[in-house]
């Protein structure tokens, strides 16, 4: 009945990129590197954030990635109404729609959804677009934060997790920007760690659609 994806098929070398929470300015970085690599990725959009951020959208349209809604306010979605998210779907659509852009495929806010939300996605026929591996990028700079420490943020946990955990298949998740903290400055760092050893495995980095969909097009 719910169309819910966690992972594609364990045939192939090929893996999704996805990064939720932008857009921001370190989403420029991230499409400078991952250019750098070749390599494709989705990015789930925070739809509150694409004011006075309208040309880092159309530079992501414009580079042929792939888009995600990722909400309008990025509220968690289990404890609230129906007319709520879809009211809060939809506007994240509309404002996409702005840039001549349309996507079925949907992530929760935190990954925090029920029943509720379930059925609400199922009515606006949205794909929702989990993760096998979630790298925890947003961790350790939360525990920076609300421990004020000054000592630069820890990356190796989230790089050692991805670098093993990942497999045929997988779809990755990562940050482009970090809610209640601001600008994601670890994102580079973390990425230049793992995408060369990924693509020294061999993988394949494709979007979303292209890792679950391809065969049915």
């Amino acid at each position: 009945m719910f169309n819910i994806f966690f992972c594609g098929s364990r045939k192939k070398k090929r893996i999704a990129i996805t990064f939720d929470d932008g857009p921001s300015k370190e989403t420029e970085k991230v499409l400078d590197f991952l250019k750098k690599y070749d390599a494709k990725a989705t990015f789930f959009i925070w739809g509150e954030r694409i004011k006075g951020r309208e040309k880092t959208i159309e530079r992501i349209k414009k580079e042929g990635y792939e888009f995600g809604n990722h909400t309008f306010s990025h509220k968690r979605m289990w404890f609230k109404s129906r007319k709520f998210m879809i009211e809060d779907i939809q506007k994240c659509d509309d404002e996409l729609n702005k840039f001549g852009i349309k996507t079925n495929l949907f992530r929760f806010p935190g990954f925090k959804f029920g029943l509720n939300s379930l059925i609400v996605c199922w009515k606006l026929k949205k794909k929702m677009i989990f993760a096998n591996m979630v790298s925890n990028d947003w961790l350790n700079p939360w525990l920076k934060m609300k421990y004020n420490k000054k000592e630069p943020v820890k990356i190796d946990k989230p790089i050692k997790k991805t670098l093993s955990k990942t497999k045929n298949g997988s779809i990755l998740n990562f940050h482009d920007y970090l809610e209640g903290i601001g600008n994601h400055e670890e994102i580079i760092p973390i990425m230049e760690k793992i995408l060369p050893k990924l693509k020294e495995k061999g993988f394949e980095f494709v979007t979303i659609s292209d890792l679950l969909f391809e065969s049915a097009k």
